[in-house]
């Protein structure tokens, strides 16, 4: 059987194009020029790209530059922060968001909290947690965002006990809240504790039960854990409330097969060739379904489609002879693996030993 566990979401294989200026201070840089005035987001996406690039010094460069033409611009220090967070740059976060510790927004002290886990100075973190917590006691939305960014950083570094404790604090002081519970899901997933990851699962979807992102996210947690009955109810709940991600389709269709539902798998895979009718290997899994189930004709068809996606492929070949064995076309499937031989490298010498089978088995 086709193993199908590995889909990911569709990517956009299109060529970067970068804003003409860009270029213009990319050139700049490059000659040691003064790159003149940009506004804050041209800054900020100029940062971005070079990082996206993995151009890092240049990015440093440009995060320098950036600061000495705004050196107390809130919206770009913000922004800077964030891409610094976002690129895993956590020496340079931690410096700057000690550098502006003297500002009053609470998202400089969540950055500076992620920075300290994530460079292993977890004392240092959980000292600078105490006292931010102290200062943001009358505070309750800045005591959320530092104990959002506590639980979610202890998270992200595999302290998952210590995110549970942090978390289960929260709620104690904030409530139940969605952000909270996820946390948890995903450390008691981490854990593989199956009995606290249905527990927190259904409250979530109590707190959340008509928004389809959260039906999407149990669904993922469920198939983790093995609850492929469960995982299903949510992803076709999901599918009810609106459009179905196709990668939350296929992972529809697994649970499904997973769950000895072949015929219900096979229905939602063709749903999905509706969106995607080009793809070799979902037509492939169509056949292994319908080889499953016996509906040889049908199984012909899937293999047909699929070779004319991929020629190249050769195990296709390997299923088209094997179906047509099952139908009594002996004759056929060796022509078709006669077929596969020519047209695909055979490097694993995989057809020619078939086809030296059958034409044992079925002489002429």
């Amino acid at each position: 059987m086709f193993e199908s566990d590995y889909f990911d979401d569709d990517f956009d294989e299109s060529e970067d194009s970068f804003p003409d200026f860009f270029d213009t201070w990319d050139t700049a840089l490059n000659e040691g020029q003064n790159p003149g005035y940009y506004d804050v987001d041209e800054l900020c996406d100029i940062v971005n790209i070079y990082l996206s690039e993995g151009e890092i010094e240049k990015a440093k460069q440009s995060i320098n530059y950036a600061f000495i033409l705004y050196p107390e611009n809130e919206d770009l220090i913000m922004e800077i922060l964030i891409l610094l967070n976002d690129y895993e740059m956590w020496n340079d976060l931690l410096i700057y968001s000690e550098k502006y510790s003297d500002f009053p927004q609470t998202w400089v002290d969540s950055h500076k909290i992620s920075a300290l886990l994530h460079l292993g100075m977890e004392e240092d973190a959980f000292n600078f947690f105490g006292k931010a917590k102290e200062r943001y006691a009358p505070d309750e939305e800045g005591l959320f965002i530092i104990y959002a960014t506590m639980a979610e950083s202890l998270f992200e570094v595999d302290l998952f006990d210590a995110s549970i404790d942090v978390a289960e604090e929260a709620i104690g002081l904030l409530g139940e809240l969605p952000d909270f519970l996820w946390i948890l899901l995903q450390c008691y997933l981490a854990l593989k504790d199956r009995e606290n990851t249905l527990i927190i699962a259904e409250k979530i979807q109590k707190k959340e039960p008509l928004d389809p992102e959260t039906w999407s996210r149990l669904g993922n947690a469920y198939k983790e854990i093995g609850e492929m009955e469960k995982a299903i109810e949510a992803f076709e709940f999901e599918h009810s409330l609106g459009d179905i991600s196709s990668n939350d389709l296929m992972q529809l269709i697994q649970a499904y097969e997973k769950n000895g539902n072949i015929f219900k798998a096979l229905e939602k895979l063709d749903e999905y060739l509706t969106l995607h009718p080009e793809s070799s290997i979902v037509n492939l899994m169509g056949a292994n379904y319908c080889f499953m189930t016996e509906d040889w004709n049908r199984a012909l068809q899937y293999a047909d489609k699929a070779i004319s996606l991929s020629p190249e492929m050769g195990s296709l070949y390997i299923l088209r002879s094997e179906i047509l064995l099952k139908m009594g076309e002996f004759r056929k499937a060796i022509l078709t693996l006669e077929d596969g031989l020519s047209k695909t490298k055979d490097s694993r010498k995989s057809l020619l030993e078939q086809i030296h089978i059958l034409r044992t088995q079925y002489p002429d």
